[in-house]
This record gives structure tokens, C-alpha cells and sequence, in this order.
């Protein structure tokens, strides 16, 4: 009796076959996806604001929201005068995702470019009573500028994550 040592043609093809349906699944789930991510920067943002009105409640403090195009600083009204929150890991700058960019409205008129150097000032305050200043945050991927994420806030305290295709 004579035995072949080795693999047939067939076995070797469904092993090839296999691997390469595993391959194209991981290639899915860590190719980085920038709606998603911006979705994520969109979510984190409106989460670290609430967080904020939190803690201006509970702590009885002046909060406020400085936005950049790329960052933003969280800051706090000490002594006249507004530091950032840098001990604060929640709170600390947080520079987003290259492929984005934030713009900020405050009563329709968009405060963003004016504050591309550091600003002694907040763009939006966040109040000890829980309210805090009209706003429209806008972040948007930098090659498509249709798809943006909005976070509006309003004087009551009220903070709402809009999309514009409206799937949140």
C-alpha cells in the first residue's frame, strides 16, 4: 500500500478561502471609519458638556466651553479671571479627529475664526444655576462638509445632538 504525504489541491484551496473571509472581516473592523468617528467626537462632546452642567451644579462654579477648530478647552471662573481645567482628565483640552473640524455659533454668528489663538474668554459659559449660553456646535469631516453632526444648547440648559442625515 502506498501513502501520499501532504495536502490535495482542494484542501489547500477552502484553507485559502477561509483565511482570506477572516482577513476581509478584520480589515472591516479596524479600517477607521471618520463618519463614525465623527459620530464619536459628536457623542463625547455632548456627553463632556453634560458633565460639565453637572458639575457647575453640584460644585456651585462658573464653567466655560472654549472651541477652537481643532480643540477645545474646558475653563473655570476663578478669582475674576478663567484657567483651564487642566487636572480634569474629563476636562482637560481634547484635540479631535484631524479629518474634522468645529464650528460654533453663538445667536447666528459664528465665533470659531476669531478664536483661532488662545482666548482669555470662554465662547459659551456654563452656570452654577444650570444654564448655560445658546449655542450651535458644529463638527463636519473636512472633505465632506454635507455630513455634520450639530449640538445646539439652549439658555434653559437644554443639549440636543443633531445629525444631518438624522439617524441619532
Amino acid at each position: 500500500m502506498r501513502f501520499q504525504k501532504g495536502f490535495t489541491l482542494l484542501e489547500l484551496l477552502v484553507v485559502m478561502v477561509i483565511i482570506a473571509l477572516f482577513a476581509g472581516l478584520i480589515m472591516l473592523t479596524v479600517t477607521p471609519n471618520d463618519n463614525k468617528s465623527l459620530e464619536r467626537e459628536a457623542k463625547r462632546l455632548i456627553h463632556v458638556i453634560q458633565l460639565a452642567q453637572d458639575e457647575a451644579i453640584f460644585q456651585g462654579i462658573e464653567l466655560g466651553l472654549n472651541v477652537q477648530t481643532d480643540k477645545y478647552t474646558f475653563m473655570r471662573l476663578q478669582d475674576h479671571s478663567w484657567l483651564p481645567l487642566a487636572s480634569d482628565r474629563e476636562f482637560k483640552e481634547y484635540r479631535i479627529n484631524p479629518a474634522a473640524l468645529i464650528s460654533v455659533e453663538i445667536e447666528n454668528e459664528n465665533i470659531v475664526k476669531s478664536q483661532d489663538e488662545e482666548s482669555p474668554l470662554p465662547a459659551i459659559m456654563i452656570l452654577s444655576s444650570g444654564e448655560l449660553t445658546n449655542f450651535k456646535i458644529t463638527l463636519f469631516l473636512v472633505d465632506k462638509p454635507s455630513q455634520q453632526y450639530n449640538i445646539i444648547g439652549l439658555e434653559n440648559g437644554e443639549v440636543s445632538l443633531q445629525s444631518s442625515n438624522d439617524e441619532i
